[in-house]
């Protein structure tokens, strides 16, 4: 089988919409960061180049083995999660966001005003950004999400929040992008008009927010029938449109999607 194949979940009609679950669990304010032994306030991060990238986690469940994986890729049952991401980015993450919150504070984690570029890979859909969540071979499900609510909610009547044991506020959060920040928000179909997740994003952080009106498509290289490995080296992603392929319309310039005629972007 070729590369043309290899879509987001296999399956361009799906909008994660019937297994997911829209209730957000970050009402408590407190993250799902895992819990540990007391330790010293690290020292402000500074990006490099002003760019932080955020993945996010949806392990199969149940677990699958390499062999498994490349059965599913080639049978249509495929979909992306931490490794793909990763693959892409060459970003590793010692923790990803258990929660919206955990999200924020992961924010609050930098210097002031050093972050001029948030890259944030998860699943999405037109109402909803996931946060984490499982996949298996018929869709992906979140287990925490957000939707433009819970965020123009919060956006309005402020938040505070518990992170690493440390109190922060929204301003805490907004203080840490620069003033032309741009977040980019790399899941399907989020752009989708209305904008709503967009512009709520942007009212919240006070940035700039990019997202995408159609599926993102990821393109591993093409797999071996029987492989008992699933070879994610030089892995590329686009964004769908009518007839596409992996081979001409995907990348490994991933930045550059933002001017993807699918790219919406809603100014500050």
């Amino acid at each position: 089988m070729d590369n043309d194949g290899y879509r987001e979940l296999q399956n361009p009609n799906s909008d994660y919409s019937e297994n997911q679950n829209p209730a957000s669990p970050y009402g408590g304010k407190d993250s799902k960061t895992p819990a540990g032994p007391a330790a010293p306030t690290p020292a402000p991060k500074t990006p490099v180049n002003g760019e932080v990238t955020i993945l996010t986690s949806y392990p199969w469940q149940p677990a699958i083995d390499e062999k498994t994986e490349v059965e599913y890729l080639l049978g249509g049952k495929w979909h992306p999660g931490y490794p793909d991401y990763s693959e892409i980015t060459g970003v590793q993450m010692k923790n990803t966001p258990g929660d919206f919150i955990a999200l924020l504070g992961m924010i609050t984690e930098y210097k002031t005003g050093s972050i001029k570029r948030l890259n944030f890979f998860t699943h999405a859909n037109k109402t909803l950004i996931g946060i984490t969540g499982y996949m298996d071979s018929s869709d992906v499900t979140f287990t925490a999400s957000v939707d433009q609510t819970e965020i123009a909610s919060n956006a309005s009547q402020g938040l505070s929040f518990t992170y690493n044991k440390q109190n922060f506020t929204l301003d805490d959060v907004r203080a840490r992008f620069a003033d032309d920040a741009i977040f980019v928000l790399y899941g399907c179909d989020a752009a989708f008009d209305p904008t709503t997740l967009l512009t709520a994003l942007k009212d919240l952080l006070k940035v700039s927010v990019v997202g995408f009106k159609d599926k993102m498509v990821f393109c591993p290289p093409t797999q071996t029938v029987g492989s008992t490995s699933f070879n994610r080296k030089g892995e590329k992603v686009g964004i769908m449109k009518s007839g596409f392929k992996c081979d001409a319309d995907s990348t490994t310039d991933w930045r550059s999607l933002i001017t993807n005629p699918n790219a919406v972007t809603v100014k500050k």
